[in-house]
């Protein structure tokens, strides 16, 4: 195959095969490259067997429970056991419960072998001021089935999204963006469970 000078590419082409053989020459996962702005798109509904979920191989991280006053916004962020290493953030709005001054009651229990959690409130949400944010850059891993179709890690990464699970067997998946590397985020409007999946 015949070498390719830096002259006969775009300038945009040259960076985009600039970065990636960085990334291959640092030895590591090849990740994303940055998305470009993109406008939301509506929330779509398929059976949860018709989607690739991100597994990680990691070890789980403990349930938590976490009481705090509202009015204020807190962060609860969840850690790989015994590691140091963040799996998932669920950030609070100042109003997300409505009125200031209560205690509510945040209870967040990880799903084992996947990028997933469901959470309960002893308080409702109001609204979508909650956003959850699921942290997989070290122990991502994509299903064999998901590379064959997908091709690579790249193209099925670019292709997740944060998923809702409803009571029928679907899945919700709501409008996500990447907040940083390896960082994929949503804003929820309720309590339940949350996953990191792709269309099969």
């Amino acid at each position: 195959m015949a070498a390719i000078s830096r002259r006969q590419l775009p300038g945009a082409t040259w960076l985009w095969i600039s970065a990636i053989a960085a990334v291959w020459a640092c030895g590591g996962r090849q990740t994303t490259l940055p998305d470009p702005p993109a406008s939301p798109v509506a929330p779509r509904v398929l059976p949860i067997g018709r989607l690739f979920q991100l597994e990680t191989g990691g070890p789980p991280p403990p349930d938590t429970s976490v009481t705090f006053t509202t009015g204020n916004s807190r962060i609860i962020v969840l850690y790989h056991d015994g590691e140091s290493v963040a799996f998932a953030r669920l950030s609070f709005a100042a109003g997300a419960f409505g009125d200031s001054g209560q205690a509510v009651q945040v209870e967040v229990r990880p799903r084992p072998g996947i990028y997933g959690l469901d959470f309960t409130t002893s308080l409702p949400l109001r609204g979508s001021q909650t956003e959850v944010t699921f942290v997989y850059g070290r122990y991502f891993t994509a299903p064999a089935r998901a590379r064959q179709v997908y091709g690579s890690d790249v193209a099925f990464e670019r292709a997740m999204a944060v998923g809702r699970l409803l009571p029928d067997g679907q899945v919700e998946l709501l409008p996500s963006v990447r907040s940083g590397a390896d960082n994929l985020r949503a804003a929820v409007a309720s309590v339940g469970s949350y996953i990191v999946a792709a269309p099969q």
